[in-house]
């Protein structure tokens, strides 16, 4: 498949549509991150068979992210991790020129009871995966503090 930059679209052919048996009727699903092709009449038997095509890919990511992360058996790095999110009031990220939707972190002055909240420099870490995806994750093996890591570096884990 290639990305047609001319026309600004993207470019399934015929010879695409037939090898993955999709028949005339075509439905197109837009999701975050995904566009997939699937008939538009559905048996159950094409709905297994399409969740099985999603479980593959699904566990080649995986795999991609447990090679990027390591496993994680105990590291004790994962049992540091801050997962909460600091929220300041609107008021005061006017006041300091950050915007409201930005990432905060804090620094602390040892011993004088101050603490400096500012915006990140990175956009995502841990706290930005959905619980349901963290638990997957853990039970994979990922190493979730490399996982934050690698988040917060913004690094490309694949392509």
């Amino acid at each position: 498949m290639k990305n047609n930059m001319e026309n600004k679209g993207l470019l399934v052919t015929n010879e695409m549509i037939e090898k993955a048996n999709l028949g005339d009727e075509i439905t197109l699903t837009a999701t975050d991150h995904l566009i997939l092709l699937t008939k538009s009449k559905i048996t159950a038997m094409d709905l297994i068979q399409t969740i099985d095509s999603l479980a593959e890919i699904t566990q080649a990511y995986l795999e991609i992210l447990e090679k990027n992360c390591g496993g994680c058996e105990d590291c004790g790095h994962c049992e540091e991790l801050e997962r909460e999110i600091i929220q300041l009031p609107e008021y005061l990220l006017e006041i300091a020129d950050i915007p409201v939707d930005a990432k905060l972190c804090a620094y602390v002055e040892e011993g004088n009871g101050v603490v400096h909240v500012e915006q990140a420099d990175y956009e995502h870490d841990i706290a930005d995966i959905p619980p349901h995806l963290l638990a997957l994750f853990e039970n994979y093996g990922i190493c979730i503090g490399e996982l934050d890591a690698l988040l917060v570096k913004g690094e490309l884990l694949h392509g």
